[in-house]
């Protein structure tokens, strides 16, 4: 059976997942966003992981270096899951959408909102209003993203990040 681009791409973004979520509690590694193709910035990120965790330093993800990581992860997440709910890669939430998802996101971008002063908290209405689309394009600028005020992915991803920083016991 073929390896087909699509299986690569998924798992690609799977390592680089992982690798991003070593990268946010531990200094050494930078941090780049899970993507389906292999940059020249993930490159740097793995080549820093390797270097960090005594392996062959390449930039590449052989099975040693894939198994590293996988291992550091767990240890790290330790019985904590990630949560993992924003739909597929090309759903967007955006201006007068409404329902369960958006509420989610407002209460997201209203506990990051509380911790960080360069985010205003929203309301939680389930609404995307034009508040919401203003604390998304925050967001937005803070993780270097294009300040479109549409909640995708990667804005997505953005938050949960900031979430992932934002000490236990909120």
């Amino acid at each position: 059976m073929l390896y087909t681009d699509a299986q690569k791409q998924e798992h690609i973004e799977e390592i680089l997942n992982y690798l991003y979520q070593i990268a946010l509690r531990d200094s050494r590694i930078p941090i780049v966003l899970p993507a389906k193709e292999f940059t020249e910035e993930a490159g740097l990120a793995v080549r820093a992981y390797q270097e960090a965790y005594g392996l062959p330093v390449t930039g590449e993800i052989d099975g040693d270096t894939w198994d590293s990581i996988v291992k550091t992860y767990l240890e790290m997440i330790g019985d904590s899951v990630p949560l993992i709910v924003f739909p597929s890669a090309g759903f967007q939430l955006r201006p007068g959408d409404s329902g369960e998802l958006v509420q989610l996101a407002q209460l997201l971008l209203r506990l990051a909102g509380n911790h960080f002063s360069n985010l205003e908290p929203v309301a939680v209405s389930g609404e995307y209003d034009a508040d919401t689309e203003r604390a998304v394009k925050q967001l937005q600028e803070i993780a270097a993203l294009p300040q479109t005020g549409i909640m995708d992915r990667k804005t997505w991803n953005a938050l949960a990040a900031l979430m992932n920083s934002i000490p236990l016991g909120i």
